[in-house]
């Protein structure tokens, strides 16, 4: 009787331990094979469209993305991921634009794409699919036209995609953007001294409330005066953006921008231009796309006929 009893308190003490084991296991760390509760996103689907580099036309470049789980726990079973190109996806934004009076957009070259793999899986007991790549060659793109691919994500086991985080959209176009002043420096034919405003770094530091200023007053240099930028590294620019002292309307009028290819050799990229005179907003001038190391303002005259001159800022433009 005694080794009965032993033997129940056993098995008692064996059932109580699993079931403490089970109760112990916090919620968010349990296998769940809700739907209610539970659903996908690609990732950065809900980041607006993905803006792929075409400029400069290399063989190919890469970009990765994979498909998440959200809900209580961990997905009990595998989830089957199928990713597909969407063109009901890509129609439905070309109404749109065309609604706004913007040209359709293109899509992707079918020889210009691919998806390392079409479908993949979360693995149960994860939150996360393997990575999957897509490989785009900006050679196979027209660079005077834009492009969209829509590669949308399913699953047939009844697990739901958050609103607008099932397809993402690749643009593919060339967009000008100003060019980072990170490693830019600048130098120029005088500075007034006294006044922190006057130094030469004032036209390269974002800021169109500081700015350059040369000697003024009796004995100053006259015209012409020049500022000159190295850009620390050779960028494709095809505009060049001069902002002027604000509020202020003397300073230089006329001048022209030369550029340096090489770092030592100039060429004349416009000639003659004219700043507005009473236009505080950056005023931009085109030159012929290149690739550039430095520019150089050569300044010639002033509005009212003052030997001084000062400018705010100067940007560039390109690809």
């Amino acid at each position: 009787m005694k080794k009965l009893n032993k033997s129940l308190f056993i098995i008692y003490v064996s059932f109580t331990a699993l079931f403490s084991c089970k109760e112990s296991v916090p919620t968010y760390d349990q296998l769940n094979d809700t739907r209610e509760q539970a659903w996908l996103s690609v990732q950065k689907a809900a980041n607006g469209q993905q803006d792929l580099i075409l400029f400069p036309q290399v063989e190919e470049r890469k970009d990765v993305f994979r498909v998440n789980y959200g809900g209580v726990g961990y997905p009990a079973e595998d989830l089957k991921i199928t990713i597909s190109q969407d063109q009901k996806a890509l129609d439905s934004l070309n109404k749109i634009r065309q609604n706004r009076g913007l040209q359709p957009l293109l899509p992707f070259p079918a020889d210009a794409f691919s998806l390392d793999i079409s479908s993949t899986d979360i693995k149960s007991g994860t939150t996360s699919s393997e990575f999957i790549t897509l490989t785009y060659k900006p050679e196979k793109f027209d660079l005077t036209k834009e492009y969209m691919l829509a590669l949308t994500a399913s699953n047939n086991q009844g697990y739901k995609f958050r609103e607008g985080n099932s397809t993402i959209f690749y643009y593919a176009a060339v967009v000008e953007r100003l060019k980072p002043k990170t490693k830019w420096t600048a130098k120029v034919s005088t500075i007034h001294t006294g006044e922190s405003i006057g130094i030469p770094g004032a036209i390269i530091d974002g800021n169109i409330n500081t700015f350059w200023h040369t000697p003024y007053g009796s004995g100053s240099p006259n015209y012409p005066h020049w500022a000159e930028i190295d850009f620390g590294e050779e960028i494709y620019a095809t505009k060049i953006g001069i902002t002027k002292r604000q509020a202020n309307s003397t300073g230089f009028k006329t001048f022209d921008i030369l550029g340096s290819q090489d770092g030592t050799t100039w060429i004349t990229l416009v000639s003659n231009q004219v700043m507005q005179q009473f236009n505080d907003e950056m005023q931009i001038f085109e030159i012929t796309p290149q690739y550039l190391k430095k520019i150089k303002l050569d300044l010639k005259d002033s509005f009212g006929g003052q030997n001084y001159t000062h400018l705010a800022e100067v940007d560039v433009m390109g690809y």
